[in-house]
């Protein structure tokens, strides 16, 4: 039983012998509670409220910018539209034949029997050659 007691004994109590023993165990101690201060606490739930009125900020702003790009679709696809129809209305202007009635009806005008082709000079000649005879009209023109 004294070998029990001598193992149990604290190591900083020396022995009844007077000289102090080495124990072959560590000096442990248990360590104290870390504290949390109330200024670390209120940092991090400042923190976590900042994180979440930033992520509700970003989704309100992504939400806005939806918005807006459906509504410039939409205007895309209105003016897309209205170029079809002003491109459709386009070529029927510049048929030949609403040109001519136009000029016959609208006009007064008739169709000429034989062309004839104004020439300017300093301009020189036609260069092709046709089969039916023409009036030519040469004209002059004065720089103002």
């Amino acid at each position: 039983m004294a070998a029990l007691a001598a193992e149990l004994a604290p190591a900083h109590v020396p022995a009844p012998g007077g000289a102090p023993q080495r124990s072959s165990r560590p000096d442990l101690r248990v360590a104290p509670r870390p504290r949390r201060s109330g200024r670390y606490i209120a940092l991090m739930l400042a923190l976590s409220a900042l994180g979440v009125f930033g992520c509700v900020a970003l989704n309100a702003l992504a939400a806005e910018q939806s918005f807006a790009v459906r509504e410039l679709e939409r205007d895309v696809a209105e003016l897309t539209q209205t170029v079809d129809e002003l491109t459709v209305d386009v070529t029927r202007l510049r048929s030949p034949a609403r040109i001519r009635r136009a000029a016959t009806k609208g006009l007064g005008m008739v169709p000429a029997e034989q062309p004839a082709y104004v020439i300017l000079p300093g301009r020189g000649g036609t260069s092709g050659k046709s089969s039916r005879p023409t009036r030519t009209i040469t004209a002059s023109v004065s720089g103002g």
